[in-house]
């Protein structure tokens, strides 16, 4: 998200870890420094200290119904991405030790990538771009039965960021587009906009 080293996930993701940390090569990763978590909605900032190249973050330009989402991560623990279409505004109501409800944007899924079938566990905490390559939000959520992912709702992740005094920065963006959103989700996991990341938890 920016040159500090400081990236955006869901909060499910690291809520619980005793380390965390970021895969940026084959085998290696880079541990987390520290972990901020949002008590009001699926988002967590986490800091390594420094990242090459962020990636523009777009909270202000309003979201269609309708409009192209693809979103990119680590699906079943590799590279992988989907595309969608802005389907609806919603409520995303989590149940158990974190009871909540948060608005979030609703995406139906039209296509994926090759090989990538079944499950999208392990994608939350990704971005989704739009068609400029911005990232409009993080994913939380996942139904691929009924063709759906959810993402945080834009407000959510301003008043995270104001909140902790955070400032996103530009960095490379590419153009995303139902022929070349493979590509492209790889480059921005090649050039370290998206990252994969690991949980550990000490028995």
């Amino acid at each position: 998200m920016n040159r500090k080293g400081q990236w955006i996930t869901a909060r499910h993701v690291v809520d619980g870890c005793d380390s965390v940390g970021l895969l940026v090569a084959p085998g290696q990763y880079v541990p987390v420094e520290s972990v901020t978590l949002d008590p009001d909605h699926d988002l967590a900032l986490i800091s390594t200290g420094r990242s090459p190249n962020p990636v523009e973050l777009d909270l202000a330009t309003p979201l269609r119904i309708g409009s192209t989402g693809y979103h990119v991560g680590y699906p079943q623990g590799r590279p992988g991405e989907v595309a969608t279409r802005l389907m609806s505004r919603s409520n995303l109501i989590t149940r158990g030790r974190l009871e909540n409800s948060e608005p979030i944007l609703a995406w139906a899924e039209f296509g994926r990538t090759r090989g990538l079938d079944g499950t999208l566990g392990g994608i939350s905490g990704g971005p989704v771009f739009d068609a400029q390559g911005r990232v409009r939000g993080v994913i939380v959520a996942e139904s691929p039965r009924r063709g759906r992912i959810y993402t945080t709702a834009p407000d959510s992740v301003e008043a995270f960021l104001t909140r902790l005094n955070v400032s996103p920065e530009n960095g490379p963006a590419e153009a995303f587009d139902e022929e070349t959103y493979g590509p492209r989700s790889d480059n921005a996991r090649r050039l370290l906009q998206v990252v994969k990341v690991a949980c550990k938890v000490t028995p």
